[in-house]
């Protein structure tokens, strides 16, 4: 039998009992489209939440913390012993990690805590110390950087946003209504933390400073961080009548991260690991990246296997369709054998059809899916750039 005329009795025998035919199609156009649809939305969610991670966080950033573990036994340590288990982080820890080949920028986290008010809102301020405000530390939406040595401070994006009186979950249609807080005194300090002898509360020393910066929303993390001077750091930090001995040293003198920059984010996970054999703790966006990955294969893999039923369902249902067309069509498979076909030609006739009702199908479901996907993009797209501010598409 001629290929040709293969597939014109093929072609034939389809659309003799179209009804039939249609309704198999339909399964396998079902099932096909499942699959489609569900891998587009769950690359969609990988693609956003990859966007999100690089929008909020710098991915060329290693967050270095002290080894927790080795601080179980310090009281059974040395000095020595202490310092080398990495227990704190100090200037001795700078030195070694600037002697590090891939690192191009370290950045020592220091913080004090105190309540601020401004025009009357109160709130609770977390300050970072930093003397080197440069160009690249960019994303200042308002203002300039504070001069050293000064009472001056940047205040993170959310954190204006609450002393403006905004929830976190409100998105500002124009930012510029920020850019009011910029030159207004902030009172810092003034906290009640405890009683004298005499019943009289003690309180944290009070503090006046000028908010001479904003930062933007895509500055990372840091969106509720004060950013100043470390001498206001350190004011801050004698003011509490609490903080006195060695306990004071330690918060003056000790860092409690230290971040890194390095030259290449495509390797942060190699330097991760280097710098946690030194004996530190780290955290990176590779360590979220992993668990989001994760959770969306599993996520992937379930609903795939849903799909995969749908798909399974059509080809029972293609092979019931062909089972039932063979007992239908016994004497036109006699007249084949009879005008001299083989039970092969028979044999290519059915599964001719069968393969040509799934390719059918499937080229129907790649052209529906192109079309739902572009649908989708363009809804979910706009939706979610309504409520989240970034648009997610697949």
């Amino acid at each position: 039998m001629k290929f040709s005329d293969l597939l014109k009795i093929i072609w034939n025998n389809m659309w003799k009992r179209r009804t039939r035919t249609i309704f198999t199609m339909t399964g396998v156009i079902i099932g096909c489209l499942a699959v489609f649809i569900i891998s587009s939305i769950t690359n969609g969610f990988e693609k956003y939440l990859t966007t999100e991670m690089e929008r909020l966080m710098d991915t060329s950033v290693i967050t270095i913390y002290p080894n927790w573990n080795a601080q179980e036994d310090t009281s059974k340590k040395n000095k020595k012993e202490e310092d080398s288990s990495k227990t704190v982080l100090n200037e001795k820890n700078i030195k070694e990690l600037e002697k590090i080949d891939f690192i191009t920028e370290i950045i020592p986290m220091r913080y004090a805590y105190a309540p601020i008010t401004v025009n009357k809102t109160e709130s609770y301020g977390r300050f970072l110390a930093k003397d080197n405000f440069e160009p690249k530390d960019g994303k200042l939406l308002y203002g300039r950087y504070p001069r050293k040595k000064s009472r001056e401070i940047i205040l993170g994006y959310e954190l204006a946003k609450e002393l403006l009186g905004y929830t976190w979950e409100t998105k500002l249609e124009d930012d510029s209504v920020l850019e009011e807080l910029v030159g207004k005194k902030i009172r810092v300090g003034g906290e009640q933390i405890g009683e004298d002898e005499k019943s009289n509360m003690i309180t944290t020393k009070k503090f006046s400073c000028k908010i001479v910066g904003i930062s933007s929303k895509t500055s990372g993390f840091d969106q509720n961080v004060i950013e100043t001077s470390s001498k206001f750091v350190d004011d801050i930090i004698k003011s509490n009548p609490n903080n006195e001995g060695d306990a004071l040293n330690k918060m003056l003198n000790n860092y409690e991260s230290i971040q890194v920059r390095v030259d290449d984010k495509s390797k942060i996970g190699e330097y991760e690991a280097y710098i946690k054999e030194l004996g530190y703790e780290t955290s990176s966006y590779k360590e979220f990246e992993n668990q989001t990955n994760s959770m969306i294969k599993t996520i992937s893999l379930v609903l795939g296997s849903l799909a995969g039923i749908s798909l399974l369902v059509a080809a029972l249902g293609i092979t019931n369709t062909m089972d039932m067309a063979i007992y239908e069509r016994n004497k036109e498979i006699g007249i084949i054998k009879v005008i001299g076909g083989s039970l092969n030609d028979v044999r290519k006739i059915f599964v001719g059809e069968a393969c040509a009702i799934a390719v059918t199908g499937g080229i129907i479901s790649i052209v529906l899916g192109i079309i739902i996907d572009i649908i989708i993009n363009n809804v979910a797209g706009t939706i979610t750039k309504s409520m989240f501010g970034v648009p997610i598409t697949t």
